[in-house]
């Protein structure tokens, strides 16, 4: 994520191409974004796909009949079984590609993507380039708690991350949750099986022993486990990307099936239709707090410009606020300090030695 230089407004890349809802989406999420204001009276939004279909969607929301928005023909599509070899070989002129060109060369400040993952990460690697010091980009989710929210990383950039990547994770991780959750001295915490020492096997130790080696210049509160996550021990939760996306999905997929409980409960039963009307306000708003579409995009934290990523299933309400969490990284500001954090986080782990 590099350094926001100040400048009246921003301009943002929507690759409308990747979702599984289709470009119609898309554009209404645009339009959305517009509505509500997510989109300020300086920023510009660039629609990236199949133009003329692009116009023909947009010709029929009001909201997006503004010189604020513009297009970018882009001729291909990144399917969400496309290796990314073959897109990278095979589509460079692809939606996704596109808009990540546009973002190395400086046409716009953010892209926000709903494209296959793997695609995006790798693409993203190759055109936008890692920050220096950053070996991989890691996917930070805001996801909500008994109290608030915490970041977790990876949750699906890097699947197999080494400790290095992983404290890596930590310090970026830190810096992102000071910026977007407002929390001064973040408490970061390894996902593992358990809290005793050795308890997680060899990557595990070491990531924890490098953590440890960091000092003050991380709040590193130990080992947490999957019961900890929800609660308040930490505010920031590492671990690897294949672990981290299955806790997202599950979560996701619990919200879900709770949300349809209930309704199934109350509908049916008038004692609990009685009961519901009157925790109405309760349950309005966790349905708002636990809502997956209302933090529906994570940024690739660890490249020199920032993408953010959006579930290819996100409804117009996901993708919007995307764009919304895109635009308020923007003002963050935060790059200068995540190439400090990642300066002094590789002279630790240099100078830190593997234990026999």
């Amino acid at each position: 994520m590099s350094e926001a230089p100040p400048k009246k407004g921003h301009r943002i890349a929507l690759d409308c191409m990747g979702g599984d809802l289709g470009p119609s989406e898309a554009v209404a999420a645009a339009a959305l974004a517009f509505k509500d204001g997510v989109i300020g009276p300086d920023d510009t939004l660039v629609l990236v796909g199949h133009e003329d279909n692009l116009r023909l969607l947009a010709f029929e929301h009001r909201s997006l009949k503004s010189n604020r928005l513009q297009f970018k023909n882009a001729s291909s599509i990144v399917g969400p079984d496309d290796a990314p070899m073959t897109v990278l070989k095979s589509k460079r002129d692809s939606s996704m590609v596109v808009a990540l060109e546009m973002l190395k060369s400086g046409e716009v400040d953010v892209v926000v993507s709903t494209g296959n993952t793997k695609a995006l990460v790798a693409a993203g690697t190759i055109k936008v380039r890692p920050m220096e010091g950053a070996e991989r980009p890691a996917l930070a989710a805001i996801m909500p708690r008994r109290e608030g929210h915490f970041i977790m990383l990876d949750v699906g950039a890097n699947p197999e991350a080494t400790p290095a990547q992983m404290v890596h994770n930590a310090v970026l991780g830190a810096i992102y949750a000071q910026s977007s959750l407002g929390i001064a001295h973040p408490r970061v915490g390894l996902l593992t099986v358990g809290t005793e020492e050795g308890k997680g096997g060899p990557r595990i130790n070491r990531t924890h022993a490098l953590l440890k080696a960091m000092g003050d210049r991380i709040n590193y509160v130990g080992p947490v486990e999957g019961f900890d996550v929800f609660g308040d021990s930490c505010d920031v939760v590492v671990t690897d990307g294949f672990t981290g996306n299955v806790i997202l999905k599950t979560l996701e997929g619990l919200v879900y099936m709770v949300r349809a409980m209930v309704k199934q409960k109350v509908t049916r039963n008038p004692v609990y239709m009685a009961g519901g009307i009157a925790m109405f306000p309760l349950l309005r708003d966790l349905k708002g707090k636990l809502k997956p579409e209302r933090y529906g995009g994570a940024p690739l934290l660890g490249l020199s410009g920032l993408v953010m990523k959006a579930h290819g299933s996100s409804n117009r309400q996901g993708i919007a606020s995307a764009i919304r969490l895109g635009l308020e990284a923007l003002g963050h500001g935060a790059g200068s300090r995540m190439l400090t954090a990642l300066a002094e986080a590789n002279a630790v782990i240099s100078s830190t030695p593997e234990e026999a």
